[in-house]
């Protein structure tokens, strides 16, 4: 039987030296545009560090790189941070993600620069279009993501499989179930379907 075909995706993977307190990536970021039909000559790019807040439901970038884009407002929407609620100006960018993963016409809001390291912070709005993971496996975090969104990640689903894979398909299934005469149910029969 042949495992049906995955859809079309872009990914990457990044594996951190040791375990990290927060996800930053680079984030190529520019003024939105249609990318089947780029505009000549191309808008310019900034490259910058970009933390990854599942926490934030839009994505955020700092004043300078609106600045420096010479980025226009599209609008203005209220937002709540952590020195309260506001008001803030919206733009349409494109954001180039890392191994070549893009995503076009993002409504993000300014932040004013902060401390941390990063001039943009990745929201729900990029994440949910996907599929987020993130592993600590030897000491090492390793987070990967894909989008759009293809597979079902369940870890306890997983467990399941795994814990069942050195039993045959006549065996006594492992959870124990019993036929009504009182023999064990075959593994092929139960959880092995």
């Amino acid at each position: 039987m042949m495992a049906a075909a995955l859809p079309p995706f872009q990914a990457f993977t990044i594996l951190f030296k040791g375990k990290v307190d927060r996800i930053i990536t680079t984030v190529h970021t520019m003024q939105a545009f249609d990318p089947t039909r780029p505009p000549t000559p191309p808008p310019p790019v900034l490259q910058a560090n970009a933390l990854w807040d599942s926490g934030a439901s839009r994505s955020v970038i700092s004043s300078r790189l609106v600045s420096t884009l010479g980025l226009q407002p599209v609008g203005a929407t209220k937002v709540n941070h952590a020195g309260g609620e506001g008001t803030s100006k919206t733009y349409l960018v494109n954001f180039g993600l890392p191994n070549n993963v893009g995503i076009a016409g993002v409504l993000v809001t300014e932040f004013p620069a902060i401390a941390g390291g990063f001039d943009v912070i990745i929201g729900m709005d990029i994440i949910s279009h996907g599929d987020f993971s993130l592993t600590n496996l030897g000491g090492r975090t390793c987070m990967s993501f894909r989008t759009p969104s293809c597979a079902v990640v369940d870890y306890v689903e997983e467990a399941r499989r795994l814990s069942y894979s050195s039993v045959g398909r006549n065996d006594p299934c492992p959870c124990g179930k019993k036929r009504e005469d009182g023999r064990s149910v075959k593994f092929k029969h139960c959880h092995g379907q």
